[in-house]
């Protein structure tokens, strides 16, 4: 046994493990006689204030996940003498081992052990972070039927760089170029470590580090060695741009589930670890970890299905909390100790203020008043000067361009001949800000005589990376393949219904023009690429386009307008890393802002949703089930809540609705199918804008519908998203 410093109140009862920078030891607290594992830091470590701060960082980064497939950090102890993780002990063996011992798992069997992490991935990304070194030995397989994560050393906080390191062999192309974490990564990870327990190898294997690098950058996935129905999930997941892969575990469970299903059966995972129930035993049974079969269990009993018991992690974890505060009163030196309850501590927050550049030119005459943000606070002083720098050019071009337009000598003699003073105005607007994104609005307006076309006033946007000062383009915005023709068609329909008038047709001069334009920039005169022609930014209801009709082609008195598309109906065309950036989850589990109102929940089907204040209620008797129909007759829009005892798919539902909404003269402009979900939307025979979202179950199915008129869309975007976000579908697994 080691003669180290030992967590006070425990007593080691066995090794389980040794690295570089600690060991893990099952351990027994003294006053229950419950078995922990507990995690020590080296002791020549404790001088290093960078290793120090990163096991500090371990703990807080693993306590804030709450997760039946995350090990669970009962205490973090740091006391001068060591520093020290106290955790759940784990009746099971690492996939390494498992590896070791069969080479190979059945389909099944990985698949399921696949799941399991990736539910555990799925709770650390829904808490921000990003775990960035799943491999086969930070994945537990329990002898009940579980798999559990572990080891955070390596975590960050979604979409936040942390050092460039890994496991090299499971590492994806973004992690090699040293480029922040997002729940993405690890998805590649998890998709190599898939890959390898149905192959019995690697998914690339080289002799450097360079040669395994450019690998992972450029190689296929020689999916040649895998079962065919298996293939397209883990060309997905090994995908080289994470913007084509799932946009986290809780998506890639999705379509792990439905290909599980499709391939092998509804029992695919009782099948799967029931096959490995004899060899996780087997291995289990010749590791110290034995000893929680006879010597107490540190965490609640698991049933073969899956079941977790009740009872035994909340009286084990109230035993140790009150040992280690009395220890606490007893250590001297000093003692930090937090419990898996304690709050991490709170982070500052970026400030942003408005600063305003006045004054008159010494040499022309122009005066000025330009606003533009300012921030301050920022970790890293080079960054909040890039930043700054970044939101200063706007109004720093905006003179630039007014020196340029007098450095003509004959405007510069016209504006001096008739007295004139070029008055130039900015105001700046923030339109969101969150932890990693900043979105501003530049109003620009010029008052002069001489100088007076409509080009002077105009509206720019800018969209920041607060954590690097990286202004925001069209392709860090949109995923490739919305950047195309096809892409940008896509986007002007969904815009469509949002504006005020659709898209217009150019002037027609005898058989010439009279075409619908296009928000697509490559097709007006000039060309260039597939990208929005309009000035975008970020709001909390959706994505801003400004739009300038004549610049698309339209006649000058078209104007501009800006025309907001809810996030519900633009996820799908963002890339994940700005999704992050803009605080928003898939839509399966966003949660936006709470309107004011009430809660209902449906007594026979289950589903619940949120009601906004000043709507009535009305029953609705849909075929086959019931809801309530909620409707505001001032702002005409009408919300309906339904359940029916229909068994189909998704994918049908989704087909029948378009097909009923063309049929009657409406027009969809958005669809989109995940997994057992849909939405649909666009507007009604009488232009009304709808919105639906489906949720199909093998029993029933609950879907939530909104409509209402154009007019009244800025009052109802934000209800509309919150209602659809917050609606939950009850239990679809059977009829009522």
């Amino acid at each position: 046994m080691s003669a180290t410093w030992q967590v006070p109140g425990f007593s080691e009862v066995d090794v389980l493990g040794t690295g570089g920078f600690g060991r893990v030891v099952l351990a027994k607290h003294e006053g229950s006689g419950r078995l922990v594992a507990i995690k020590y830091l080296h002791g020549e470590f404790l001088t290093e204030a960078r290793i120090l701060d990163g096991f500090r960082r371990e703990a807080w980064l693993l306590h804030g996940v709450v997760s039946p497939h995350v090990v669970r950090l009962f205490e973090f102890i740091e006391a001068p003498q060591g520093a020290a993780l106290v955790m759940e002990a784990v009746p099971g063996v690492s996939l390494r081992a498992l590896l070791a011992a069969e080479k190979t798992l059945a389909p099944e069997s990985a698949l399921a052990i696949l799941k399991g992490s990736l539910l555990g991935l799925a709770a650390a990304h829904g808490a921000g972070v990003v775990h960035r070194d799943y491999k086969p030995g930070n994945v537990l397989v329990s002898r009940e039927g579980e798999s559990k994560l572990v080891d955070f050393g390596l975590a960050t906080l979604d979409g936040q760089s942390g050092l460039t390191a890994g496991s090299p062999s499971y590492m994806a192309p973004e992690q090699w170029a040293g480029r922040p974490g997002i729940p993405a990564t690890d998805v590649y990870a998890a998709t190599a470590v898939f890959f390898q327990c149905i192959t019995g190898h690697l998914p690339f294997e080289a002799e450097t580090t360079e040669q395994l690098r450019s690998l992972h950058e450029r190689a296929f996935v020689p999916l040649d060695a895998v079962p065919g129905q298996l293939r397209p999930l883990i060309a997905r997941g090994m995908a080289k741009d994470p913007a084509w892969r799932p946009a986290g575990a809780e998506a890639f469970v999705a379509e792990l589930e439905a290909t599980a299903r499709a391939a092998y059966g509804k029992d695919w995972e009782r099948r799967g670890w029931k096959r490995l129930a004899t060899a996780v035993g087997a291995l289990t049974a010749l590791t110290p970890l034995a000893l929680l079969a006879t010597g107490g269990v540190a965490a609640a009993p698991v049933t073969a299905a899956g079941t977790t018991g009740t009872g035994v992690v909340a009286a084990t974890v109230g035993k140790i909390l009150v040992a280690v505060l009395a220890i606490a009163a007893l250590v001297t030196g000093g003692l930090w100790i937090f419990s898996g309850n304690d709050d991490p501590p709170p982070q500052a927050a970026l400030s942003v203020t408005m600063q305003t550049a006045a004054g008159q030119d010494s040499a022309l005459p122009i005066t000025y008043s330009l606003q533009y943000p300012q921030v301050s606070g920022h970790a890293d002083a080079a960054a909040q000067q890039r930043l700054n720098g970044t939101l200063r050019a706007p109004i720093d071009k905006r003179l630039q361009s007014l020196r340029q337009e007098l450095a003509d000598r004959d405007i510069l003699g016209m504006v001096r001949d008739r007295g004139d003073v070029l008055k130039a105005n900015t105001t700046a607007k923030v339109l969101l800000q969150t932890p990693r994104l900043l979105s501003v609005r530049y109003e620009h307006t010029l008052d002069s005589a001489v100088i007076a076309h409509s080009s002077w006033q105009f509206a720019e946007t800018v969209t920041v990376d607060l954590a690097t000062g990286k202004v925001l383009g069209p392709q860090d915005v949109f995923r490739p393949g919305i950047r195309t023709a096809s892409g940008m068609d896509t986007l002007t329909s969904r815009l469509s219904p949002h504006t005020g008038n659709g898209f217009c047709r150019t002037p027609a001069i005898g058989s010439y023009g009279g075409d619908q334009v296009s928000i697509d920039a490559a097709k007006r005169p000039g060309g260039g690429d597939h990208v929005p022609r309009a000035d975008i930014g970020f709001t909390t209801t959706g994505v801003d386009f400004v739009i300038k009709w004549y610049e698309l082609g339209c006649d000058m008195a078209s104007g501009q307008e800006t025309v907001t598309l809810p996030y519900a109906e633009a996820e799908d065309l963002l890339q994940p890393q700005l999704l992050t950036m803009l605080d928003r989850q898939p839509p399966s589990s966003s949660a936006p802002p709470r309107p004011s109102g009430k809660t209902y929940t449906d007594p026979r089907f289950g589903f619940s949703t949120l009601v906004p204040e000043g709507y009535a209620a009305a029953p609705y008797r849909p075929a086959n089930g019931e809801g309530i129909q909620y409707t505001n007759a001032g702002l005409g829009a009408t919300l309906t809540v339904w359940g029916s005892n229909i068994s189909r798919t998704a994918q049908d539902i989704l087909g029948e609705t378009a097909r009923d909404t063309a049929a009657k003269g409406g027009q969809v402009t958005h669809q989109q199918v995940e997994g057992t979900t849909y939405a649909i939307s666009g507007y009604d025979s009488s232009g009304q804008i709808f919105y639906e979202r489906g949720y199909t179950g093998p029993g029933s199915l609950a879907r939530i519908r909104w409509s209402y008129p154009r007019t009244h869309k800025a009052e109802l975007d934000a209800p509309v998203e919150a209602t659809v976000g917050a609606f939950r579908p009850g239990d679809l697994t059977q009829p009522h």
